[in-house]
């Protein structure tokens, strides 16, 4: 009988040894995983364990709409929405602006009003400094020349259009801008998604050879959670109708931004019943000289259910919105209006909606009693903050403390 020597002995034993250390080790490599634990080695090739925390993820409540927004820490879902979306409606005079701020800090800015500068002034006060995608709905030159100012003066990641052409100075410096800037251009046709961050607005509508230049608009629909925006440029009738024949399944949105600047050409009683807007915001200069906005499209605006706000009396509106409810901030604190100072004939004033909770955003405080002593300019140290107290006065049709000096309907307008 062969018998092994001592060296064949030794042998066995250490292979022995070593399988076991390899079955420990990978033991204790499977149980690091099921306790949420990594190894790392360092230098000096010591094994050492470090401990992985899980991060707690934000849940939005869904509730209906019109109920107060509420966002709480939670356990993930299959369809989290990860805080606030803000539309700002921005006041440019007579023109239009609209700053959207993603959930995830992308911006997005449609239009810009005219090179008044009031666009760029405002971004700068929201503390903007870089644009995501800029947005041009029609090459109008109260809709595009505050983008050159824009372009000019921050970075601009890309820039859609609807592709139409017009033959102003200010359309040639706002394609001079783009190509010295050398910012991505594209042109928006219907059914183009365009990605902001974590949103997607869809183009509805795009007609860059139509035979008004208004009738090009770029139409936007943007929707986060159950929360619909409809952007609407300044489409007009014929462009209204159109969507009606191709898209109306797609037009349905609780916030509608008012084509036109409230011209009786937009807002057609059909498009407004196909959409269901139950906020309305039109952009419209105080006192312009198109008398914006019109009588007949605020009737058919509370006619169809919308709480109305408006640029001219309200300064910007932002709308806020968590994806399942929204709120309405107007900068100044004047009553949503139905009508307005317009004050169309209502057959049946039941019909209008009652007005979303408001909160001054930014707000406007009032230092003083507006039924109290007299006021004059020097009290004030904002433009914004004259008008909120003239407006609460009873101004543009009284004004008994005297802040509009030249009948404008304008308080103040020397001030910052």
């Amino acid at each position: 009988m062969n018998r092994s020597s001592p060296d064949t002995k030794c042998l066995a034993l250490t292979c022995v040894v070593s399988s076991v250390v390899i079955c420990l080790m990978a033991v204790i490599c499977g149980a690091g995983v099921l306790l949420g634990l990594s190894l790392r080695v360092p230098d000096d090739e010591t094994a050492q364990i470090e401990r992985v925390e899980s991060p707690t993820i934000p849940l939005a409540i869904e509730v209906p709409s019109e109920d107060i927004p509420v966002v709480v820490e939670g356990v993930a879902s299959t369809s989290v929405i990860n805080g606030p979306l803000r539309v700002h409606f921005i006041d440019v005079d007579q023109g239009d602006s609209i700053l959207i701020i993603a959930p995830d800090g992308a911006t997005a800015l449609i239009d810009g009003g005219y090179d008044n500068g009031m666009a760029l002034a405002y971004l700068q006060q929201q503390g903007i400094t870089h644009i995501d995608v800029m947005i041009a709905t029609h090459p109008h030159a109260d809709h595009i020349g505050g983008l050159v100012q824009v372009m000019q003066a921050m970075s601009v990641g890309e820039i859609w259009t609807n592709g139409a052409i017009h033959t102003t100075s200010i359309f040639e410096s706002f394609i001079d801008t783009i190509a010295d800037q050398k910012i991505p251009y594209h042109e928006a046709e219907v059914g183009t998604t365009v990605q902001a961050g974590d949103l997607e607005l869809k183009a509805l509508y795009s007609k860059p050879n139509a035979a008004d230049l208004n009738d090009t608009s770029l139409v936007l629909h943007l929707s986060y959670g159950t929360i619909s925006f409809l952007f609407t440029g300044d489409a007009e009738y014929a462009a209204e109708m159109e969507m009606l024949q191709t898209v109306a399944d797609q037009l349905p949105a609780q916030i509608l931004k008012v084509g036109h600047h409230g011209s009786y050409t937009s807002s057609s009683p059909a498009f407004l019943t196909a959409v269901q807007p139950e906020v309305a915001i039109y952009s419209a200069g105080r006192n312009n000289d198109y008398g914006h906005p019109h009588q007949e499209t605020i009737t058919n605006l509370i006619n169809a259910g919308a709480t109305i706000y408006g640029t001219d009396v309200h300064g910007t509106v932002v709308v806020e919105t968590d994806g399942s409810r929204y709120l309405v901030y107007p900068a100044l604190d004047t009553p949503a209006i139905a009508g307005g100072n317009l004050q169309p004939a209502v057959t049946n004033p039941a019909t209008v909606l009652p007005q979303p909770p408001v909160v001054g955003f930014p707000s406007a405080t009032l230092r003083y009693d507006p039924n109290g002593p007299d006021r004059d300019c020097g009290n004030f140290a904002t433009h914004a903050e004259a008008q909120a107290f003239f407006i609460a006065a009873g101004g543009p049709e009284e004004d008994p403390h005297g802040l509009d000096r030249d009948n404008d309907g304008i308080a103040c307008e020397s001030l910052p």
